[in-house]
């Protein structure tokens, strides 16, 4: 006899959850934010970066530790926290899904002489900015944010909602978060947000786990990052984005939609295989 299945959580307690947390992760980012400006600047240091990065996911895991109780009971495994035995093959999936199609496109793009990549020290002093990159996208990004929204808030709204509709939703809550955090909001920044979180909320979704989005979060930020103003080792000549937009955004997304599609399509056993077994 199965043991009964347990009731979904109300709509008062999925509704508690939601505003708590995000509430408490759009504060505290917006401390992050001006608290170490008031002290450094507004200009970039890579010591603010660090402090920014220790302090989001410091905050991240405690945060949802917290609320694994109340108001929806949940388990660390609920929000897609597979062992480290399975978690690295999925997050390396992940980040493979976005490095394959978007260096593929970039090394395209380079050979096409549509765009240029200047190489400004050398491979050793490249090797360790993008260790170091590595650690503060993962600290700074990947880890709180795919904790709390394709973490937390997948699982809440997955308690009561298809799959589908828990990706969206908590993709419009990253859009909203991205909005209060940010200080330049445009429409195309607000859809790349959406579109981005709907993506990872999909990688949770069929992969049922977070280290997957957590792989494509991090290869596609470290690239970006790489070759932004504050990381001069090297540059990417595409003064009006659209090499950027169609390697880094476009190609890369669509590849891992059109995959995460195939993974997810019903299967179905052709009539001889039915025959088969209809006669066993």
């Amino acid at each position: 006899m199965e043991p009964p299945t347990a009731a979904p959580p109300t709509r008062a307690a999925v509704s508690a959850g939601i505003v708590l947390v995000f509430a408490a992760i759009t504060s505290w980012w917006l401390v992050l934010t001006h608290g170490v400006d008031a002290v450094t600047g507004t200009e970039y240091t890579r010591g603010g970066h660090i402090v920014r990065a220790v302090g989001a996911t410091l905050f991240a895991i405690p945060l949802t530790a917290l609320v694994l109780r109340f108001p929806v009971p949940l388990r660390w495994s609920d929000l897609g926290l597979t062992g480290w035995r399975i978690g690295w093959k999925q997050f390396g999936f992940g980040a493979a899904c976005w490095a394959v199609p978007a260096l593929l496109t970039l090394s395209i793009s380079v050979a096409a002489g549509w765009t240029e990549v200047t190489v400004r020290a050398p491979a050793a002093e490249i090797a360790v900015v993008l260790l170091g990159l590595t650690a503060l996208v993962l600290l700074y990004e990947a880890i709180p944010e795919e904790l709390v929204f394709r973490g937390y808030f997948f699982a809440v709204l997955a308690g009561r909602f298809a799959p589908v509709w828990a990706a969206l939703g908590q993709a419009a809550l990253f859009t909203a978060w991205g909005a209060l955090i940010s200080s330049e909001i445009s429409i195309e920044r607000m859809l790349k947000f959406a579109l981005f979180a709907a993506l990872l909320g999909a990688l949770r979704a069929v992969t049922g786990s977070i280290w997957s989005g957590m792989g494509f979060h991090t290869a596609f930020q470290v690239t970006a990052q790489v070759f932004g103003e504050s990381w001069p080792q090297m540059e990417l000549h595409d003064p009006d984005l659209t090499v950027t937009a169609v390697a880094f955004v476009a190609v890369p997304f669509a590849s891992t939609a059109i995959l995460l599609w195939w993974r997810r399509r019903p299967r179905h056993a052709s009539p001889t295989t039915v025959d088969q077994r209809q006669t066993q």
